[in-house]
């Protein structure tokens, strides 16, 4: 089907054209003269213009945003992992500081003269509530032997009953089966120090009635029997921990072991220098102290 342009149509295209070219020859000769008419055209165009280009600007804009935010959320999970990094990191290095610290303050609190020492490393404690048996990890190849001294710093922490090539047993104060001998710090009153188990107070015996021990009071090793060297703490005194029963020849006394059994990781294995050794010791933890009613029935 053919369409022609009627003749109303092409009379005004071609005014329409007319009118263009006139424009165009006025505002060739004359440029400020059609300055309104621009300005007027332009105004009524904008918004048409505005439609036109809307869709492209908003793909951009949105295109834009959404790179920004993809480029924040990496950044962001980036920043997430370092710090968490840093965090352990962090932790790390508090540890290790807290560790050198303590293991600063035992070496200091070591004995110097006639002594060398290893430290050794906590691996498994013994579920017994009554019992205080530990496992460090050094053993025979390492020169540990049975009823060598553990110390914690300044502190007496217990004794070898049992060794492997690489591990070795220990026994706490606080074990039930262990005593060792003691002297008050304070007065030189001298005694036996029994322990009771896992977060019982241990018991001093063998003080007369006559003593003049008090709360507070410091007991430490008296070196009698050649196996503890003397003067490294053993237990304090506990508050109301003394008691004199009217007939009893013996006072009752409880003491807290002055080693933190539940915070300490590392201990200290101590040999005597050689040219220094003392004759082989006796173990301690095979001599049990008599009962009460037995030493009064004496």
């Amino acid at each position: 089907m053919n369409y022609h342009a009627t003749p109303g149509f092409s009379f005004r295209f071609m005014v329409l054209i007319l009118g263009a070219l006139v424009l165009m020859a006025v505002d060739n000769r004359n440029p400020a003269a059609l300055a309104p008419v621009r300005t007027f055209s332009t105004m009524i165009l904008y918004p048409l213009l505005k439609s036109v280009d809307f869709p492209q600007s908003l793909y951009k804009e949105s295109s834009g945003f959404f790179a920004v935010q993809k480029q924040l959320a990496e950044e962001n999970t980036v920043l997430k992992q370092q710090a968490q990094i840093y965090a352990a990191q962090q932790q790390d290095m508090n540890t290790i500081q807290a560790e050198n610290q303590r293991l600063r303050t035992m070496l200091n609190a070591a004995p110097r003269e006639g002594y060398s020492f290893s430290m050794a490393e906590v691996l498994k404690v013994a579920q017994d509530p009554v019992r205080g048996m530990v496992t460090l990890n050094k053993g025979t190849r390492d020169g540990v032997y049975e009823s060598q001294v553990v110390l914690d710093g300044n502190s007496i922490y217990g004794q070898v009953v049992n060794v492997t090539p690489i591990n070795a047993t220990i026994m706490q104060l606080i074990d039930r089966e262990h005593s060792i001998p003691v002297r008050n710090q304070r007065t030189g009153e001298r005694a036996l120090a029994n322990g009771h188990g896992r977060g019982m107070p241990m018991e001093i015996r063998n003080l007369p009635a006559s003593s003049t021990v008090k709360e507070g009071d410091i007991f430490v090793s008296s070196g009698l029997g050649g196996l503890f060297p003397p003067g490294f703490q053993v237990a304090k005194v506990l508050p109301k921990g003394v008691e004199f029963k009217p007939g009893d020849p013996f006072a009752t006394v409880w003491a807290i072991p002055v080693v933190d059994y539940e915070a300490v990781r590392e201990v200290l294995l101590v040999w005597k220098k050689p040219g220094e050794e003392a004759d082989p010791p006796v173990k301690e933890v095979t001599v049990a102290p008599p009962a009460k009613g037995e030493r009064n029935a004496r």
